[in-house]
């Protein structure tokens, strides 16, 4: 055998070592024995930070949940939201695409201890600042959480163009 095969299997053996050393430390960092939250599992609470958000016709909210449960369990990363009406009608808002990411991008569930919590922030726009402006007043904020939902007073003024109607962006949960 040459010099340069030798190299080349050591190489490849060295590549292969570290693909199944990555692999087996991913799986061991996520249980299979950790489920779904279900709604039951969880309260969910609004937190405007104290201001936070306010400014430069921004606003915004952190939503947090603590999981009341006695066992862990996960939610999505990125929560999916719904802002409703007084009669928890849903309203017209939508997530913001992320620039340069289509479809987005891959964001692992996040797992909640029991007792402990986790929240993610929402962030829109408030002024009109549109040249032809929809804005929209939720009384209610719904986030999907297993085979259920969460919902909580809402309090909030959200505006986007027409066209496109009002939008938000989710940083995603993260451990408190």
């Amino acid at each position: 055998m040459a010099t340069n095969d030798t190299k080349r299997i050591s190489i490849t053996c060295i590549g292969a070592w570290l693909l199944a050393a990555m692999a087996s430390a991913c799986t061991a960092s996520a249980p299979a024995d950790v489920r779904s939250c279900q709604p039951g599992q969880l309260a969910m609470s609004l937190d405007d930070g104290g201001g936070d958000f306010n400014g430069m016709s921004h606003g915004g909210t952190y939503v947090v949940l603590r999981n009341v449960g006695a066992t862990a369990c996960r939610v999505p990363a990125r929560p999916d939201v719904t802002f409703l009406d007084a009669q928890e009608q849903p309203l017209r808002a939508a997530l913001q695409p992320i620039r340069g990411m289509h479809p987005g991008p891959v964001l692992l569930p996040v797992e909640i201890a029991a007792q402990a919590r986790v929240r993610a922030s929402l962030r829109w726009v408030t002024g009109e600042v549109f040249d032809d402006t929809q804005c929209i007043d939720p009384a209610y904020l719904r986030i999907d959480v297993g085979a259920g939902a969460l919902t909580a007073r809402f309090r909030g003024h959200l505006c986007g163009s027409r066209a496109q109607g009002p939008l938000y962006e989710v940083v995603p949960f993260q451990a408190e």
